[in-house]
Protein backbone atom coordinates (compact mmCIF):
# COMPACT_ATOMS: atom_id res chain seq x y z
CA UNK A 1 0.00 0.00 0.00
CA UNK A 2 1.39 3.39 -1.31
CA UNK A 3 2.56 5.35 2.16
CA UNK A 4 -0.18 8.25 1.36
CA UNK A 5 -2.55 5.72 1.80
CA UNK A 6 -2.03 4.55 5.23
CA UNK A 7 -4.78 5.35 7.89
CA UNK A 8 -3.24 7.78 10.26
CA UNK A 9 -1.96 6.35 13.72
CA UNK A 10 -3.56 8.30 16.65
CA UNK A 11 -0.35 8.33 18.90
CA UNK A 12 1.10 10.22 16.12
CA UNK A 13 -1.77 12.52 14.28
CA UNK A 14 -5.59 13.07 13.93
CA UNK A 15 -5.87 12.90 10.25
CA UNK A 16 -4.81 15.37 7.50
CA UNK A 17 -4.09 18.79 8.19
CA UNK A 18 -7.14 19.91 6.84
CA UNK A 19 -8.84 18.08 9.04
CA UNK A 20 -7.32 19.10 12.23
CA UNK A 21 -7.99 22.24 10.97
CA UNK A 22 -11.89 21.65 10.70
CA UNK A 23 -11.89 19.94 14.43
CA UNK A 24 -10.05 23.29 15.60
CA UNK A 25 -12.29 25.21 14.49
CA UNK A 26 -15.53 23.45 15.83
CA UNK A 27 -13.37 23.42 19.47
CA UNK A 28 -13.25 27.18 18.90
CA UNK A 29 -17.02 27.26 18.09
CA UNK A 30 -17.74 25.80 21.35
CA UNK A 31 -15.56 27.80 23.15
CA UNK A 32 -17.21 30.82 22.11
CA UNK A 33 -20.92 29.37 22.02
CA UNK A 34 -20.48 28.97 25.64
CA UNK A 35 -20.06 32.71 26.32
CA UNK A 36 -22.86 33.50 23.60
CA UNK A 37 -25.85 33.66 25.92
CA UNK A 38 -26.16 37.10 26.22
CA UNK A 39 -25.77 38.20 22.57
CA UNK A 40 -28.51 39.83 21.17
CA UNK A 41 -31.62 38.44 19.00
CA UNK A 42 -30.37 39.05 15.79
CA UNK A 43 -26.41 38.24 15.98
CA UNK A 44 -27.15 34.70 17.24
CA UNK A 45 -29.79 34.10 14.48
CA UNK A 46 -27.65 35.10 11.94
CA UNK A 47 -24.83 32.89 13.49
CA UNK A 48 -26.89 29.46 13.99
CA UNK A 49 -28.07 30.24 10.02
CA UNK A 50 -24.41 30.19 8.96
CA UNK A 51 -23.73 27.34 11.34
CA UNK A 52 -26.62 25.48 10.21
CA UNK A 53 -25.10 26.20 5.72
CA UNK A 54 -21.91 24.73 6.83
CA UNK A 55 -23.76 21.48 8.24
CA UNK A 56 -25.77 21.19 5.50
CA UNK A 57 -22.88 21.88 2.61
CA UNK A 58 -20.66 19.16 5.13
CA UNK A 59 -23.70 16.57 5.10
CA UNK A 60 -24.02 16.75 1.59
CA UNK A 61 -20.04 15.86 1.17
CA UNK A 62 -20.45 12.95 3.57
CA UNK A 63 -23.36 11.41 1.83
CA UNK A 64 -21.39 11.23 -1.21
CA UNK A 65 -18.47 9.66 -0.08
CA UNK A 66 -18.56 5.83 -0.06
CA UNK A 67 -20.31 3.79 2.00
CA UNK A 68 -16.70 2.20 4.10
CA UNK A 69 -15.81 5.74 4.11
CA UNK A 70 -19.19 7.35 6.12
CA UNK A 71 -18.13 6.38 9.63
CA UNK A 72 -16.11 8.17 11.08
CA UNK A 73 -13.00 6.11 12.23
CA UNK A 74 -11.61 6.26 16.18
CA UNK A 75 -8.40 8.52 15.80
CA UNK A 76 -8.99 9.76 19.32
CA UNK A 77 -8.60 13.66 18.72
CA UNK A 78 -12.40 13.82 17.98
CA UNK A 79 -13.94 17.39 18.34
CA UNK A 80 -14.58 18.74 20.65
CA UNK A 81 -12.58 16.49 23.14
CA UNK A 82 -9.20 19.07 23.78
CA UNK A 83 -6.31 17.58 21.53
CA UNK A 84 -4.48 15.08 23.52
CA UNK A 85 -0.64 14.24 23.06
CA UNK A 86 -0.18 10.82 23.72
CA UNK A 87 3.10 9.02 24.97
CA UNK A 88 4.04 5.61 26.68
CA UNK A 89 5.65 6.42 30.04
CA UNK A 90 9.32 5.10 31.30
CA UNK A 91 7.54 2.39 33.79
CA UNK A 92 5.04 0.52 30.85
CA UNK A 93 2.34 2.98 31.57
CA UNK A 94 0.65 5.78 29.20
CA UNK A 95 0.24 9.17 29.59
CA UNK A 96 -1.96 11.71 27.89
CA UNK A 97 -1.11 15.89 28.06
CA UNK A 98 -3.48 18.74 27.41
CA UNK A 99 -5.89 21.55 28.59
CA UNK A 100 -9.11 21.75 28.98
CA UNK A 101 -10.89 25.08 27.23
CA UNK A 102 -13.74 27.28 27.96
CA UNK A 103 -16.02 25.03 26.58
CA UNK A 104 -15.45 22.92 29.01
CA UNK A 105 -16.09 24.48 31.63
CA UNK A 106 -18.81 23.61 34.54
CA UNK A 107 -19.00 25.70 37.33
CA UNK A 108 -17.02 28.53 36.85
CA UNK A 109 -13.43 28.28 35.72
CA UNK A 110 -13.63 24.59 36.58
CA UNK A 111 -14.52 21.24 33.69
CA UNK A 112 -17.33 20.01 34.34
CA UNK A 113 -17.21 16.60 35.78
CA UNK A 114 -18.94 14.62 32.23
CA UNK A 115 -15.84 16.02 30.42
CA UNK A 116 -13.52 14.49 32.61
CA UNK A 117 -15.09 11.50 32.61
CA UNK A 118 -15.52 11.36 29.02
CA UNK A 119 -11.73 12.26 29.04
CA UNK A 120 -11.09 9.19 31.49
CA UNK A 121 -12.78 6.82 29.19
CA UNK A 122 -11.15 8.05 25.94
CA UNK A 123 -7.14 8.03 27.34
CA UNK A 124 -7.99 4.90 29.43
CA UNK A 125 -9.84 3.39 26.13
CA UNK A 126 -5.96 4.26 23.92
CA UNK A 127 -4.14 2.82 26.89
CA UNK A 128 -5.30 -0.57 26.54
CA UNK A 129 -4.99 0.01 23.01
CA UNK A 130 -1.63 1.09 23.11
CA UNK A 131 -0.79 -2.58 25.36
CA UNK A 132 -2.31 -4.16 22.73
CA UNK A 133 -6.00 -5.09 24.52
CA UNK A 134 -8.50 -2.86 22.33
CA UNK A 135 -11.90 -3.23 23.76
CA UNK A 136 -15.15 -1.64 24.86
CA UNK A 137 -15.84 -0.10 28.04
CA UNK A 138 -17.56 -2.27 30.31
CA UNK A 139 -17.51 -0.13 33.54
CA UNK A 140 -16.08 3.02 34.26
CA UNK A 141 -15.67 4.73 38.18
CA UNK A 142 -14.77 8.34 38.50
CA UNK A 143 -13.62 9.47 41.99
CA UNK A 144 -13.42 13.24 41.85
CA UNK A 145 -10.88 14.70 44.36
CA UNK A 146 -10.79 18.27 43.52
CA UNK A 147 -11.95 20.70 40.68
CA UNK A 148 -9.88 20.53 37.75
CA UNK A 149 -9.26 24.17 36.19
CA UNK A 150 -9.97 25.17 32.89
CA UNK A 151 -6.81 26.65 30.70
CA UNK A 152 -3.74 25.19 32.33
CA UNK A 153 -1.84 22.14 31.27
CA UNK A 154 -3.46 18.96 32.67
CA UNK A 155 -2.19 15.27 32.40
CA UNK A 156 -3.76 11.86 32.40
CA UNK A 157 -1.72 8.68 33.50
CA UNK A 158 -2.59 5.31 33.28
CA UNK A 159 -1.13 2.30 35.32
CA UNK A 160 -0.36 -0.65 32.69
CA UNK A 161 -3.20 -2.94 32.27
CA UNK A 162 -4.26 -5.78 34.51
CA UNK A 163 -5.94 -8.81 32.04
CA UNK A 164 -7.91 -11.55 32.96
CA UNK A 165 -9.43 -13.49 29.86
CA UNK A 166 -11.36 -10.97 28.33
CA UNK A 167 -11.85 -8.12 30.71
CA UNK A 168 -9.08 -5.79 31.10
CA UNK A 169 -8.43 -3.31 34.20
CA UNK A 170 -6.96 -0.20 33.67
CA UNK A 171 -6.12 2.41 36.81
CA UNK A 172 -5.74 6.15 35.99
CA UNK A 173 -5.45 9.78 37.77
CA UNK A 174 -5.30 13.26 36.02
CA UNK A 175 -3.45 15.75 37.61
CA UNK A 176 -3.51 19.63 37.10
CA UNK A 177 -0.52 21.87 38.46
CA UNK A 178 0.39 18.87 40.44
CA UNK A 179 -2.45 18.06 42.32
CA UNK A 180 -4.67 14.96 41.38
CA UNK A 181 -7.98 16.29 40.46
CA UNK A 182 -9.48 12.53 39.87
CA UNK A 183 -9.17 9.20 39.71
CA UNK A 184 -10.66 6.35 37.55
CA UNK A 185 -11.09 2.57 37.05
CA UNK A 186 -11.87 1.33 33.85
CA UNK A 187 -13.04 -2.40 32.70
CA UNK A 188 -13.09 -3.38 29.25
CA UNK A 189 -13.92 -6.08 27.61
CA UNK A 190 -10.92 -7.18 25.02
CA UNK A 191 -12.19 -7.94 20.88
CA UNK A 192 -9.61 -10.77 21.69
CA UNK A 193 -8.37 -11.97 18.34
CA UNK A 194 -10.35 -8.64 16.14
CA UNK A 195 -7.83 -7.09 14.90
CA UNK A 196 -10.39 -5.43 12.53
CA UNK A 197 -12.18 -4.14 15.61
CA UNK A 198 -10.22 -0.97 15.59
CA UNK A 199 -11.04 0.81 12.41
CA UNK A 200 -7.92 2.98 12.07
CA UNK A 201 -5.57 -0.19 12.02
CA UNK A 202 -3.58 -1.36 9.02
CA UNK A 203 -0.63 -3.78 9.86
CA UNK A 204 1.74 -2.71 11.81
CA UNK A 205 -0.25 0.01 13.80
CA UNK A 206 -2.03 -1.82 16.47
CA UNK A 207 0.10 -3.55 19.28
CA UNK A 208 0.93 -7.09 20.35
CA UNK A 209 -0.29 -8.03 23.98
CA UNK A 210 2.80 -7.11 25.98
CA UNK A 211 2.20 -10.42 27.90
CA UNK A 212 0.40 -13.55 27.23
CA UNK A 213 -3.25 -13.58 28.35
CA UNK A 214 -4.04 -16.09 31.17
CA UNK A 215 -5.40 -19.50 29.97
CA UNK A 216 -7.43 -19.61 33.49
CA UNK A 217 -10.78 -18.72 34.27
CA UNK A 218 -13.58 -17.33 34.57
CA UNK A 219 -12.51 -13.69 33.83
CA UNK A 220 -13.01 -11.64 37.81
CA UNK A 221 -14.45 -8.39 38.06
CA UNK A 222 -12.99 -5.91 40.93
Amino acid sequence: MPPDAVRPNPFRDSGTPEYSALTAAVRRLLDTVVDALALDAQTLTDAARALDAVSADLETACAELPGDQQSGRLDGQRAPMPVWTYERDDVDGFRASGEFSNGHTGPPGTVHGGWVAFAFDEVLAWSIVHAGYPGMTGRLTIRYRKPTPVGVPVEFRAEPPRVAGKVVHVHGTLTAQGVVTAEADGLFVHFQGRRDAVPFGQDGDLPSPRVPFPRASTPQEG
